[in-house]
């Protein structure tokens, strides 16, 4: 890299260093925490071209304006959400950086194994800028915790969006994002019909069925709970159920008693796929026994072995599908959600799926 180049790099790093210690930021709610950071407005428009042939004005998550002279050819996605997005817009090619620990995902494995070897140059607490700029991207992608790099990469001259999905919608309106960035939007298209067809058949399939209770344990404790504000609370209301820790506060796992899961009396309980413990620990905690989901056998444990479809990630349709076909058997056989759920990647990322990872 040229002397003028590495020293501004160095004066900017400096300044970002400065502005993000005066800013005494908290650490940033994880993907799923049904609240984006409070500097990034709930819904903004896409984009609009701008005046130049093939140029675009795009208005990223964060609010703010980004130019771009025509989409984006290569691109370093710091956010994995956003990487997953990016490949399921069939634009895998395009990626020439992304987040750090690329190698424990199982999605680029199976979908996309290249990008294992594709340098690593951030995570959700820092992003390495002049290992972004060696790259000469034509579109750096950020998460919300990430904004501030933002503007130091716009001084290099350096495009940067910043996308916050922590709600379905918020999630649609990233790969329509998307999707104009990179000169996709066929296939941005294609996946949000894809959700919107899905979530109609579901709706559907439960019309006036049987509401079930379900509590939505987290991945560190069965104690701890998803109340109404977050992702999880969509993903038990799209799939026909009750979501049992509705009443709580707040917008992240919150701890309670068994005392309160006793009186929430929930039907159903779910164990996330990145969960510490399994379903048959909860069944086996004698302090349970008398809760209805644990008395009739039904805690369920969701598929561990590709992706967390309790989060707001691409693929996480198929979480309201599994929970669909848990809580409603009858209208749709789990043998179908496995065919829909193989369908999916087939479609979106390209590659046969094991069904034993759906199964599992």
């Amino acid at each position: 890299m040229k002397k003028k180049l590495s020293l501004r790099l160095t004066a900017l790093a400096l300044a970002l260093t400065l502005a993000l210690g005066c800013a005494g930021c908290g650490a940033a709610p994880a993907p799923g925490s049904g609240s984006a950071p409070a500097s990034v407005p709930a819904s903004q428009p896409a984009s609009e071209p701008a005046g130049e042939a093939g140029s675009l004005t795009l208005t990223d998550q964060a609010g703010r304006t980004v130019e771009l002279a025509a989409p984006a050819e290569t691109v370093v996605s710091g956010y994995y959400i956003s990487t997953y997005a990016v490949l399921a817009l069939g634009k895998g090619d395009a990626v020439v950086g992304l987040e750090k620990k690329a190698d424990t995902r199982s999605l680029y494995q199976m979908a996309a194994p290249e990008l294992i070897e594709k340098p690593g140059v951030g995570t959700m607490k820092e992003m390495d800028v002049e290992a972004v700029a060696a790259l000469e991207p034509d579109l750096v992608i950020l998460p919300a915790a990430l904004t501030d790099y933002a503007d130091t990469l716009a001084e290099l001259g350096i495009p940067a969006l910043v996308v916050a999905p922590e709600s379905h919608e918020a999630l649609v309106e990233m790969i329509e994002l998307l999707g104009k960035a990179l000169g996709a939007e066929d296939a941005a298209a294609a996946l949000t019909g894809y959700y919107d067809e899905q979530l109609e058949r579901m709706a559907a399939l439960t019309e006036g069925a049987e509401k079930p209770t379900v509590y939505m344990a987290s991945n560190s404790s069965y104690l701890s709970c998803a109340p109404a504000a977050m992702y999880q609370n969509y993903l038990v209301e799209t799939a026909g159920g009750v979501n049992a820790a509705a009443s709580l506060e707040g917008d992240y796992w919150t701890e309670v008693s068994y005392e309160d899961i006793l009186a929430m009396a929930p039907e159903v309980i779910v164990v996330p796929s990145g969960a510490e413990y399994t379903a048959a620990d909860v069944l086996a905690d004698a302090q349970l026994a008398g809760v209805p989901a644990v008395e009739n056998g039904k805690v369920y444990q969701m598929p561990a072995g590709l992706e967390e479809w309790d989060s707001p990630i691409p693929s996480g349709i198929l979480g309201c599908l599994w929970l669909t076909s848990v809580l409603h058997p009858e209208q749709y056989p789990f043998e179908e959600f496995v065919a829909d759920a193989a369908d999916f990647y087939q479609t979106f990322y390209g590659f046969a799926v094991d069904e034993s990872l759906i199964t599992k």
